[in-house]
């Protein structure tokens, strides 16, 4: 009954906020039927992009996900529409706060439905606005959002990472308050790594600074999370101190959350000192203060109709009651816990229930209720026991790093600790040496002398060498470090210059203002790119996978880019056969000016625009069309030969569509059918692609998006990205 007893008092023990200075977090409230009027006589300014994040926050706090990232992402389309206008650097700014602050939204939307990948995504984008805007402080808000949801996912290095690089931004802008939540936050993922004595620490300095600029709320928090590593130090009146501190706040700020929080804290602590007393034989009243506080915690759950609070509260009385030996009262109380868990589909809180019910009933001589009680016990048990399983072994790879950083520290230091023991034990057998050879006589001893004299003239040059060798192994690993750093730095650097040949997110809205690219590298650069070219009232649009990918598939998709390019400008081909056919001459033209055989080259899907008598003409090399006409999914297959080196060329189709408002074409690499994934682990394919487009054809184009970058994510899960990937969509 112990363990059991245990389980349901640590479910609702760590009550601490899990993570602070959440950027852009919205109170919970009421849906102002007034802001959805002022968005109807908005007009496209930022007034209009102030009530959509409004909205969208508003949606957030009630749990309708759904409408939250609507409403986010309609302030992100304004806003790019509205950046594209403007030429004044202040509103602009003043504009991409506004899009930071939607995109940050959507990412703790995506973080409260566990969608870790989508809520990096949003996060970084907003991170990537904050640092054009060279705002500091949303900067630091962005990291620690990223460093909150790998500590959800138990990547601990790299939360400590993002929640250290928004701390020196904090520290550098004197933050006082992000200063302390980035303290408190290190601190959970020492706590949650047990790293127990460095958790301490950086509560304690959240602490200080709190108290320094009399953040209430904040002192109650780290009193609560110091009370709670206390507890697991089994430093029960310490952790009671904190506990009643917290508690002391709470009732006073009125936050009833946080005041049944730290009831159900104090008493935790009160019913493991109650366990401990039991031991040792001596009078316990411990039992009766968990009772108490317990109790109080359940009046304020129930006055604010928190039902986990109170399946809770209820399993932790039943517990203390089952401990005092009030069986039947006990069995009460996990009835009542087992239909609140039931109601809202708790199956851990289900779990406990019943092992507490079949215990009580074995107890009280009801064998067949405890058979039954059991049964269901071990059935959610091990429901539970495979979902944590699966969490626990990625949770093991994410920690691997973390951890194989100090195995090698341990390692050297242990090296280090053995190579002296050698060389004291070395020592300790020449004075046992020299101590017989004393008793021998005082001429063996001379001539020992001697020898030991040369022996540890040959220890010491010994160690001088080993010395030598070890500075040298050192600065050889230091170099190593610099050239990767190096190579690294080239890699992101050459990044850059890739993107420079990427058509603009603005150019891309102005010519073709219904659209949506969905671009994801495998790797820092990629060997997919996408191109855009205006000559006159021709639009050109194509989606192209050079051959390879990483550094190689950039440098081919620089050369391929420019020939198309050249195409277009120098030798001024609008039909796109044409194109294709002109882009394989410049190719294999470039590379034979080195002198070897190079059979690189690239696939493509090339899409002209006519808007002076709206017609659609279109080529592929290896890659094909699709386009909804009629909510009709078609396709137009592409020649099966590369632009490249190919033993019998043949000239490119030109296919000329016949134009319907409304019409969406698709053009694509080969990344995302090849994507393994799923239940088996099996490619996602061109069927399953088609079948996504034709369901969600229906959508606005930025939900399409979503709904692409969705389904490739769920469908990757934790395997690794296999290529490139781009889709663009584009509704004429």
């Amino acid at each position: 009954m112990q363990k059991i007893l245990f389980v349901f008092v640590g479910l609702y023990f760590i009550c601490a906020l899990s993570a602070q200075d959440l950027s852009n977090n919205g109170k919970q409230s009421r849906i102002s039927d007034s802001i959805h009027h002022l968005l109807k006589v908005d007009r496209a300014d930022t007034n209009k992009l102030i009530h959509l994040c409004a909205l969208s926050l508003e949606y957030q706090s009630l749990g309708n996900y759904e409408d939250g990232v609507k409403f986010a992402n309609k302030a992100i389309v304004d806003a790019d529409i509205l950046l594209a206008q403007q030429h004044s650097e202040v509103v602009k700014f003043t504009i991409n706060g506004y899009k930071a602050k939607a995109n940050a939204i959507i990412a703790t939307i995506y973080r409260n439905q566990n969608m870790y990948g989508n809520a990096i995504n949003y996060f970084s984008k907003a991170l990537a606005v904050r640092e054009k805007m060279g705002d500091k402080k949303g900067m630091a808000g962005a990291y620690n959002g990223i460093g909150m949801i790998y500590s959800d996912q138990g990547n601990y290095v790299e939360a400590l990472k993002n929640y250290l690089l928004s701390l020196k931004i904090k520290e550098a802008i004197g933050d006082k308050k992000g200063i302390a939540n980035c303290y408190n936050n290190i601190g959970l993922v020492y706590y949650d790594q047990h790293n127990y004595k460095e958790a301490i620490k950086n509560h304690l300095a959240s602490l200080k600074i709190r108290k320094e600029i009399n953040d209430a709320q904040g002192i109650a928090y780290s009193y609560n999370n110091i009370g709670n590593v206390y507890f697991e130090l089994k430093d029960y009146p310490a952790a009671l101190i904190s506990h009643k501190a917290s508690l002391k706040i709470m009732e006073e700020s009125g936050d009833q959350n946080g005041v049944a929080n730290s009831y159900n804290n104090v008493a935790a602590v009160y019913f493991e000192q109650g366990l401990y007393e039991n031991n040792v034989s001596i009078k316990n009243d411990k039992f009766d203060q968990a009772l108490i506080n317990f109790k109080a915690a359940l009046s304020i759950r129930e006055m604010t109709l928190d039902n986990q609070g109170i399946a809770m509260c209820y399993g932790n009385i039943a517990a203390v009651l089952a401990k005092q030996k009030k069986i039947n009262e006990a069995k009460i109380y996990f009835e009542k816990s087992k239909n609140f868990a039931e109601n809202i589909g708790d199956k851990e809180i289900l779990r406990e229930t019943y092992h507490g019910l079949a215990e009580l009933d074995s107890v009280l001589g009801n064998f067949k209720g405890a058979y039954i009680n059991h049964l269901l016990y071990i059935s959610y048990r091990d429901s539970l026991d495979n979902e944590e399983s699966r969490k626990q072994t990625i949770q093991n790879q994410m920690t691997y790093d973390f951890e194989k950083k100090e195995a090698i520290a341990a390692t050297e230091h242990k090296k280090e600790l053995e190579h002296q023991q050698q060389l004291a034990k070395e020592r300790n057998r020449k004075q046992y040496a020299i101590i017989i050879a004393t008793v021998i006589g005082l001429f063996v001893v001379l001539i020992f002398s001697g020898f030991i004299l040369r022996s540890l003239r040959l220890t010491r040059k010994q160690k001088s060498i080993i010395e030598l060798q070890k500075n040298e192994v050192e600065a050889q690993k230091h170099l190593v470090e610099e050239k990767q750093k190096e190579i690294i730095d080239s890699i992101t650097y050459a990044k850059r210059l890739q993107k420079a040949i990427l058509p603009s997110d603005e150019e891309l809205k102005k010519y073709l203002p219904d659209n949506f690219v969905l671009y994801q590298p495998k790797d820092i650069v990629a060997g997919d790119f996408y191109w855009m070219h205006v000559a006159g009232d021709f639009v050109f649009i194509a989606a192209a996978d050079s051959t390879g990918h990483g550094v190689p598939g950039a440098m081919v998709s620089v050369v391929c880019s420019n020939a198309l390019n050249r195409a277009v400008d120098e030798f001024k081909l609008t039909d796109t056969g044409k194109i294709l056919g002109k882009t394989r001459e410049l190719v294999l033209e470039t590379f034979a000016k080195s002198g070897e055989e190079i059979k690189d080259g690239m696939d493509i899907s090339l899409l002209c625009i006519n808007k002076a008598d709206n017609q659609i003409s279109w080529s592929g090399a290896n890659n094909q069309l699709w386009y909804i006409q009629d909510n009709i999914l078609k396709e137009i297959k592409a020649d099966k030969q590369a632009i490249g080196k190919t033993d019998n060329p043949l000239p490119f189709t030109t296919h000329h569509i016949e134009l319907n408002k409304g019409d969406i074409f698709y053009l694509m690499t080969d990344g995302y059918p090849d994507q393994f994934g799923g239940p088996k682990g099996k490619k996602f394919k061109y069927k399953a692609l088609a079948e996504k487009l034709s369901s969600i054809g229906h959508l606005n184009i930025t939900e399409q998006n979503q709904e692409l970058q969705s389904s490739f994510q769920e469908w990757k899960g934790e395997l690794e990205q296999v290529d490139d990937v781009t889709i663009i969509g584009i509704r004429v």
